[in-house]
């Protein structure tokens, strides 16, 4: 298994935590991170290496937002209290961190890496547009 982008300790720093060693809540971040860097390394193409500090960011910031909103509510009421999150919870990345896990262009010299293509049938029949000019003339 690959390691971490980021360690315990930088979710620490970035969370402003501390996570005694031996603790569920310390092995419970450090399984996160594991997740988030799995979840991460499904978007970054093959034979490109992201910037290191990017993907430990990325990673903290998955993993704290797994943390504070695990059950990835949008809302909840408890008696007549009632709160609204500010966004989903769960594990996942955003379009913007996916985006920053992409190279920058294709003149970026680590972006030689392979791609594939998905072919898409919209379904129906269309003419040969060949056959539609010959009606014209």
């Amino acid at each position: 298994m690959a390691a971490a982008f980021a360690t315990v300790e930088d979710y620490e720093k970035r969370a402003a935590v501390t996570l005694p060693d031996g603790s569920p809540r310390r092995a419970q971040v450090e399984v996160y991170l594991d997740d988030a860097s799995a979840l991460m390394r499904r978007h970054i193409p093959a034979g490109y290496t992201p910037d290191p500090d990017t993907t430990r960011a990325i990673a903290v910031a998955v993993t704290r937002r797994v943390v504070a909103n695990g059950g990835g509510y949008r809302q909840r009421t408890i008696g007549q209290y009632s709160e609204t999150l500010g966004e989903n919870g769960g594990l996942y990345l955003t379009p913007d961190e996916i985006e920053q896990l992409q190279p920058e262009d294709s003149t970026d010299p680590d972006a030689d890496a392979a791609y594939s293509v998905e072919l898409v049938d919209r379904g129906g029949w269309r003419d040969d547009p060949a056959d539609y000019c010959r009606r014209l003339l």
